[in-house]
């Protein structure tokens, strides 16, 4: 079955939520004006798979040269290198030994839900479980399984509780779409295609970069983060959604699974809010609460990622029915042109 293949070419997804950064890494640049692009910001050491011993600084000059249709702004860096077998095998074996604990909260847990889309404990960032979530497409119920449950009914989520799991989770409950089989979380923001759970048709993606986007981040965007190799718990980035966007206090809300395992600050709404500037039209989001100045185990934001023009249809106000997802027109969304697809507001307890 296609869930198979992808279980197969793309396991990694087992361990895509890896969360914490260290302090040295966390930048908030305020004054007169705020100067930070993914172009700009300081680079970190990763590790070359090939030769663990080896460190590799990403140049400026190649990030520019990174180019992706329907992309917003510019400086988005490179992919590292894909992890060897030898090396997949290692940081598996490593994470299922993690999920031991001690969990920060007990694995499985709710910790809150995001229009329909619950948010679960992963015991602590490396753990890594060997179980998949699935979700009916005809009842809109999410179930777990070890293995194949052979039922055609039943979409493809992800591995248990991965921030990869939750992004596709909500989508599927929230838009009816969904997106391809990645190895880490920080691949997202490369994907060119999305799919329409009832057509099983493709549509295009687009992304803004961080700190050069001209279009904010909205409702039902993915914000995506950088990886470090360097670091077990930023090894693959990560992945959250967009519930909520305040533009003039500067506010974004996002929900998640496996940032810090924590109980949502608002367990009916999302797991927690990060700053949003805008300064001469280009905007930047940091992994810093609007109520603070640093975030010293913040991570470093890629962009966020989005379908480049849709229009959302609720069936008849029931919100356990996927959305239907329909390709309105082709709106162009690079650094020059500032049109972008609209969102309906989403209103599902």
């Amino acid at each position: 079955m296609m869930w198979k293949r992808k279980l197969k070419r793309s396991w990694l997804e087992l361990i895509n939520a890896q969360r914490r950064i260290r302090p040295s890494d966390v930048a908030l640049i305020l004054g007169l004006g705020l100067v930070l692009s993914v172009g700009l910001a300081s680079g970190r050491a990763v590790a070359d798979i090939a030769t663990p011993d080896a460190r590799t600084t990403l140049d400026l000059s190649a990030a520019m040269s990174v180019d992706l249709p329907h992309t917003d702004g510019f400086g988005l860096l490179p992919k590292p290198p894909a992890f060897t077998k030898l090396e997949s095998s290692r940081l598996f074996a490593e994470g299922k030994l993690a999920c031991a604990g001690p969990c920060v909260t007990p694995f499985g847990s709710v910790l809150g839900v995001a229009d329909g889309a619950e948010g679960r404990s992963n015991c602590v960032s490396t753990c890594i479980r060997p179980e998949y979530s699935f979700l009916d497409r005809a009842s809109g119920a999410v179930s777990v399984h070890t293995d194949d449950p052979k039922q055609d009914q039943l979409q493809y989520i992800g591995v248990t509780y991965q921030c990869v799991e939750y992004a596709r989770k909500w989508w599927m409950k929230n838009l009816g779409i969904t997106f391809g089989s990645i190895d880490s979380a920080h691949e997202i923001l490369y994907l060119t295609e999305g799919k329409n759970l009832e057509t099983q048709q493709p549509f295009p993606l687009a992304r803004s970069i961080n700190g050069t986007a001209r279009r904010p981040p909205r409702r039902g965007d993915l914000v995506v983060y950088y990886p470090d190799r360097a670091d077990p718990e930023w090894r693959h980035g990560h992945v959250a959604v967009v519930v909520a966007v305040d533009l003039e206090q500067g506010r974004v809300s996002l929900a998640e699974e496996n940032y810090d395992n924590q109980l949502w600050q608002d367990p009916q709404a999302f797991a927690r809010q990060i700053r949003l500037f805008e300064v001469g039209g280009r905007y930047t989001l940091l992994d810093v609460p609007p109520t603070a100045s640093r975030n010293a185990e913040g991570g470093r934001i890629a962009g966020w990622l989005y379908p480049l023009a849709a229009q959302l249809l609720w069936g008849r106000g029931d919100c356990n029915r996927p959305a239907t997802f329909i390709a309105t027109e082709e709106e162009s969304t690079n650094d020059h042109d500032q049109s972008t697809p609209r969102w309906p507001s989403l209103r599902c307890p």
